[in-house]
């Protein structure tokens, strides 16, 4: 039940525990304005508009209506694959098709633990949905991720937090050192 892992360079052991995705989130379809592409998209401005993509975040474009959904949530499309599984930082518009995971809790889950929870969802629905075995919301209210527990047995946010916080540190070290050394080679 318990794994090693090494946050700050200090070993520690992490204890994970199976969760039912429908114990942490409700999934159901965002809100659309319910127009033709040609009238959404008519006009541009900021406010972007997730639709059935699995690129550019699932972002369609971006159009000058308010947004019909609050960021910090998870979306996917259920007429594709996996690969249309994205968090979604900011406020935006919905589509046809495309689900939204709301956080039972909502206040303890951040951007970072979000990004924690979203590999582990998309590598549960890894190579399990095509075009002819539909990935919906059903499915994946009944699929199961490990996450890290603490002490009291509980889902331990701040780990996902740190966890998350230290990936992002290595890769900006990492592009760093590469953008110095490209710099040297010119």
């Amino acid at each position: 039940m318990g794994s090693f892992s090494s946050i700050k360079g200090r070993k520690i052991v992490i204890k994970f525990k199976d969760f039912k995705i429908k114990e942490l989130f409700d999934i159901h379809p965002t809100k659309s304005y319910g127009l033709t592409n040609d009238k959404l998209f008519c006009s541009i401005g900021e406010t972007p508009v997730v639709v059935n993509s699995s690129i550019n975040n699932g972002i369609g474009g971006y159009v000058d209506l308010p947004p019909t959904e609050k960021g910090n949530i998870i979306t996917f499309s259920d007429t594709t694959t996996d690969s249309a599984i994205f968090y979604q930082p900011h406020d935006f518009i919905g589509y046809s098709h495309v689900q939204g995971m709301y956080p039972l809790r909502e206040k303890v889950w951040t951007e970072k633990s979000l990004l924690y929870f979203l590999t582990l969802f998309k590598k549960c629905a890894k190579g399990r949905f095509d075009y002819a075995t539909k990935f919906n919301r059903a499915i994946a209210l009944e699929m199961i991720v490990k996450l890290p527990i603490n002490n009291k047995g509980e889902i331990d946010y701040k780990y996902m937090e740190d966890y998350i916080s230290e990936l992002e540190e290595e890769r900006i070290s990492e592009l760093t050192a590469y953008l110095k050394k490209r710099i040297k080679q010119l």
